[in-house]
């Protein structure tokens, strides 16, 4: 099914399909990334699966779309099993599967973004201002 077509959207643009939607990583930057970030590409595809379940209340929080490296990316913020603010890059592939490309703690300006949009408490940070983000969840 060509769910991009049906929706008249373009194939790169972020979606979820209930039912339908893969989440994968590239197994060869597993370890990079646990070497650079501290956190497993699979700890990623909990969190995101923890998300886009229709049930639960885990704030979350996606960037606009943006081009790097050739392909359309997005950022999602969201909280690990601890309570910390994660932020994963993805991009869209065929077949209605999102691709993480990294996961990594959020750092104290994006934190401090994820508290604005979300509500959740970030651990006492001051609250700034921001754009270009959408509220997907709102942790309540």
């Amino acid at each position: 099914m060509d769910i991009p077509s049906k929706l008249g959207i373009p194939d790169d643009e972020f979606r979820l399909v209930f039912g339908g939607t893969k989440i994968d990583y590239d197994p060869e930057k597993e370890e990079i990334n646990r070497k650079k970030h501290e956190y497993s590409l699979e700890s990623a595809v909990n969190v995101l699966e923890r998300v886009i379940l229709p049930f639960g209340n885990t704030p979350c929080a996606v960037s606009d779309a943006f081009k790097e490296n050739g392909e359309v990316r997005y950022m999602v913020m969201s909280v690990d099993d601890n309570g910390k603010v994660v932020i994963m890059a993805t991009t869209m592939r065929h077949n209605e599967t999102v691709r993480i490309i990294s996961f990594r703690r959020a750092h104290r300006d994006e934190r401090i973004k994820f508290q604005q949009l979300t509500g959740y408490d970030c651990g006492g940070i001051a609250v700034g201002t921001l754009t270009g983000v959408a509220t997907v969840g709102d942790g309540s």
